[in-house]
């Protein structure tokens, strides 16, 4: 659809757009949102239990027997895990740089930025109303836009919409709204909150409907009989135009955001390629692209219309300031366009599982008590009234007249194959839910590394649901880092509060964005500039994260690794672990640490050691040394013969070669009476092997009989 001209209807008139508004959600009514709706409540019920869980035909029946209407719900814990999962898996969203002026440190304060905003919109709270709503109503949806109701600038606003007042486009196969043609939210809104929301002269118009008219709605403008959806089994007039609750008024505004090619004025930068819608921005930002090269130019570009109006009044018919819609989906199971939730396959198992526990109950609550049969007048001693009362008091003595008929009934057995069909419906329900190991009923007597693995493979189960949830956790990242772009375009600062650690303690820093520099022109943070990708990512989880990040750092512990004491206490579940892990680091630099200092004592004691033997080993081969020298000058024609046995021996002398310098010409070798070797590395041969055995031990002369 393209259009070139698109004013806005007029407001207090009917209106060819408020008609075809009003068609439109006519038409996705019929088209599968109705059902849904039924389904929905029915899932919503089931999960609830409280007497939910029966249809009120076959309660009343069961009533009317004498029986009660059994719940034992079986869906609330299966689903509640689920939900609890999710809850201990935190989000981290994360942006990396991809082209234009973009760099690491502009992705980080970006990261900042939306993890602060994520913050001050409690996404983690919302988050989990979100994949509730997916689980149980097989759909939930956010709703981000801005809000100028507290900052002139604009705040992104993070909401929760009820999944039965969104309606999808019904012929869209995707999981992303780009692929959708139109989506509509529907609510139902007084007089005072259309004129808060519109203004007064619209909610003047929207009820210029007399009160005491039939019935409003009823009739369309040609005063034919409008089509009506509603359905009394339900919850009243729930797609009708108008209905009154006592003296309060309320008229059903259909809201529809669509997609429509237009023409329109264009940003192109031609360096990437990109294009950007140009009436969306403001004039200083059109300003500023346009000074670092974009091109503005006029282009069909694909936007977005938004029309709000009753079946009647148009409220608003205008272009939306946002690039895509404000919904972003959440679906547990997606199949090309068909939706579904946790509950839905939990249905069946969970009725008849309430149908044949009740049916056990009455039968053993009956089996008391299962009747008498007494013949007229038999009894003496208690009346038929009071056997009706008490027979199945214990100890009951009942006294008859002899001969007489006085027979207990006996009770109805319990039907072969109950308890069997309970236990199927049981595993049934785990097996479309969520099992036991999920839920932490594996047995007491399961190991740690079992349980996890156990639990591991549970959480298999949901896997599906885990991915849709990480799919639109990247979506809504995208919408947040688009409207922080467009919107936050001023100076801003943001106070983000981060955990240090060194300490554990969280530290408060301030990042200030679009910031201008006149020293060299350009912003400081600019969130308008470069591209980025997003990246969501979920910490992985053992029971919880806490406690898996203290095993394993008590596992490196066990193979050698020396971890600091603080960081185990850091990777603890323990409250004070800031203070703990302060008052650790005081105490340690108030007292040396013992283990550290016998650690210094045996260093300074090895290192005076290696000295020692070091002292000893030059003395003793200076020693040598000399002994061979006074050996060499003995005999000078050996110098040669020592000086290649010392080069073969790669010994490096600092002066010339030779290494032993040769006798000088005209001395001749001279006998020279060396003295013996004493050195201990190298004691002399004895002439005789016995002489070094017997030596200074006298002996006999065997000859003179004195000792030698």
């Amino acid at each position: 659809m393209a259009e070139t001209a698109d004013k806005p209807e007029k407001i207090g008139q009917t209106s060819n757009v408020a008609d075809d508004n009003w068609q439109r959600y006519r038409y996705v009514v019929q088209r599968g949102h109705r059902d849904y709706t039924y389904r929905a409540i029915n899932c919503e019920r089931m999960y609830l239990g409280g007497g939910r869980q029966w249809d009120p035909a076959e309660a009343a029946s069961l009533l009317a027997q004498g029986r009660q209407p059994y719940e034992f719900n079986e869906v609330l814990p299966s689903v509640n895990s689920a939900i609890g999962h999710q809850i201990k898996n935190r989000l981290d969203i994360s942006f990396r740089p991809r082209g234009g002026n973009a760099d690491q440190i502009q992705a980080d304060i970006r990261s900042k930025v939306i993890m602060q905003i994520a913050d001050q919109q409690h996404l983690h709270w919302k988050e989990t109303e979100v994949f509730s709503d997916g689980l149980i109503q097989q759909r939930g949806y956010y709703d981000v836009r801005m809000d100028f109701s507290e900052n002139l600038q604009g705040n992104i606003k993070i909401g929760v919409l009820d999944p039965m007042d969104v309606i999808p486009d019904p012929d869209a196969k995707t999981y992303e709204p780009a692929g959708w043609s139109d989506v509509i939210t529907t609510r139902w809104l007084t007089e005072f909150e259309i004129a808060n929301d519109y203004g007064q002269d619209k909610a003047d118009a929207v009820f210029a409907v007399k009160p005491d008219d039939a019935d409003f709605g009823e009739y369309d403008d040609t005063g034919a009989p409008r089509a009506k959806f509603s359905d009394p089994l339900l919850h009243g007039p729930s797609y009708d135009a108008y209905y009154t609750d006592g003296k309060i008024r309320r008229a059903r505004v259909v809201e529809r955001q669509r997609w429509v090619n237009t023409m329109s004025r264009v940003l192109f930068y031609p360096r990437t390629g990109d294009r950007k819608l140009a009436d969306n921005l403001t004039p200083e930002v059109i300003a500023q692209q346009t000074g670092q090269g974009a091109v503005m130019s006029k282009a069909m570009f694909r936007r977005v219309k938004w029309v709000a109006s009753t079946c009647t009044e148009v409220l608003q018919d205008d272009w939306s300031p946002y690039d895509s819609f404000t919904i972003v989906p959440y679906f547990a199971f997606f199949r090309r366009g068909q939706t579904l939730g946790l509950v839905d396959n939990a249905i069946g198992p969970q009725q008849a599982r309430n149908k044949a526990l009740a049916q056990f109950v009455h039968i053993v609550n009956s089996s008391a008590n299962s009747g008498w049969k007494v013949e007229e007048n038999a009894l003496t001693n208690m009346t038929i009234q009071e056997l009706e009362q008490k027979g199945a008091m214990t100890g009951l003595v009942i006294e008859h007249r002899k001969g007489a008929l006085v027979e207990k009934i006996q009770p109805n057995q319990v039907p072969t194959g109950v308890d069997r069909l309970v236990e199927i419906t049981t595993n049934a329900l785990k097996s479309v839910t969520v099992p036991d190991a999920m839920r932490g009923q594996d047995g007491v007597d399961t190991s740690g590394i079992a349980r996890q693995t156990q639990q591991f493979a549970a959480q298999q189960q949901i896997a599906v649901p885990l991915d849709n949830l990480a799919r639109t956790r990247h979506m809504l990242a995208e919408k947040l880092q688009a409207l922080t772009k467009q919107f936050y375009t001023e100076k801003r600062t943001f106070r983000i509060t981060e955990t240090d650690f060194a300490t554990g303690k969280p530290v408060e820093t301030a990042i200030t964005v679009n910031e201008y520099d006149p020293a060299t022109g350009t912003y400081k943070n600019d969130l308008t500039e470069g591209d980025y990708d997003t990246v969501v990512s979920e910490q992985p989880m053992a029971v919880t994260f806490e406690e898996g990040q203290f095993q394993q750092a008590m596992e490196m512990r066990k193979a050698g690794v020396m971890l600091p004491d603080t960081v185990v206490v850091q990777s603890s579940t323990l409250s004070r672990k800031a203070e703990i892990v302060e008052e650790m680091r005081s105490a340690s630099q108030a007292q040396p640490d013992p283990v550290a200092e016998a650690k210094a004592g045996l260093l300074k004691a090895q290192t005076t050691k290696t000295n020692a033997d070091a002292v000893n080993a030059n003395v003793t081969a200076m020693f040598s040394a000399t002994q061979a020298a006074n050996q060499i000058a003995s005999v000078p024609a050996v110098a040669p013969l020592a000086d290649a046995l010392l080069k073969s021996a790669n010994f490096q002398d600092a002066d010339l070669p030779p290494i032993v310098p040769n006798a000088p010409d005209g001395i001749d070798a001279m006998p020279v009476d060396v003295a013996a070797n004493t050195s201990p590395s190298f004691p002399p041969k004895p002439a005789q092997p016995d002489e070094g055995v017997n030596a200074g031990i006298e002996r006999m002369d065997p000859a003179a009989g004195r000792p030698q």
